[in-house]
C-alpha cells in the first residue's frame, strides 16, 4: 500500500490460522487493489504455536525472505495462506518444516534473491523478530487471530469483504480522505 497514506491497517497473522488464510484471501488481492493507493497494509506475526505447531517455522521463512525482497514474502504468504491443508498433511519427520523450507527456496529464486544468505537464514530458524511481534501484539490486546488494527481501532476476527470495505471507507473518512468507489454486484458504482 501507500507508504505516505492516512490509513495503516495493521494485520496480526498466523500462518496456520484458517481463519487468517480467509483474511489474507479478503485482502489480497481484492482490497489491496481497491485500497492499495490509501491505506498502508502490514502484516505482524502472531503464531499461535500453542496449537499451531509449523506456525513459527512459516513466520520465520516468511522473514527470511522479507529482509531480501517485500514480493517474495507476499508470494510466499499467499501460498501458504491458500495451502495450509498440503503443509499440515505434509508427511514424515520434518516434513511440514521441509515443506516451507523449500517453498521459500523457490520463492528466492523465482524473486532472484541471494541463495545463501536465504538458505543460512532458513537454517538458523531465528524466531526472535516473530517473538518480539507477539509480545508487542499482546501488549496491545491480541489475543486471537486474525486481529487487525485499523488506525489504532481494533478489528476482530475473519470479516467479510463488504465489512472490510465499511471500516476501510470509514477510516478513510475520518482522515478526510475520499474513499475509492465500489462495484456492485450488478456492475454499479456506489
Amino acid at each position: 500500500g501507500a507508504k505516505d497514506a492516512k490509513v495503516v491497517a495493521v494485520n496480526y497473522d498466523d500462518f496456520q490460522c484458517p481463519f487468517c488464510a480467509r483474511m489474507h484471501s479478503a485482502l489480497f488481492p481484492t482490497l489491496l487493489k481497491e485500497y492499495g493507493d490509501r491505506v498502508l497494509f502490514i502484516y505482524k506475526d502472531y503464531p499461535l504455536d500453542d496449537i499451531h505447531p509449523w506456525a513459527i517455522h512459516a513466520a520465520v521463512n516468511a522473514n527470511c525472505l522479507a529482509a531480501q525482497n517485500a514480493d517474495a514474502y507476499w508470494d510466499f504468504a499467499d501460498y501458504v495462506h491458500g495451502n495450509q491443508k498440503v503443509i499440515t498433511n505434509a508427511k514424515g519427520p520434518g516434513a511440514r518444516n521441509a515443506t516451507l523450507d523449500k517453498l521459500a527456496t523457490a520463492q528466492g529464486r523465482k524473486h532472484n534473491l541471494d541463495a545463501t544468505k536465504l538458505q543460512a537464514c532458513v537454517k538458523a530458524q531465528d524466531d526472535k523478530a516473530v517473538r518480539a511481534s507477539q509480545k508487542e501484539g499482546e501488549k496491545i490486546g491480541v489475543s486471537a487471530t486474525p486481529e487487525m488494527f485499523v488506525n489504532g481501532r481494533k478489528v476482530d476476527g475473519a470479516l467479510p469483504i463488504e465489512t472490510l470495505r465499511a471500516v476501510f471507507d470509514n477510516a478513510l473518512r475520518d482522515a478526510g480522505v475520499a474513499p475509492p468507489e465500489h462495484k456492485s454486484a450488478s456492475g454499479d458504482t456506489n
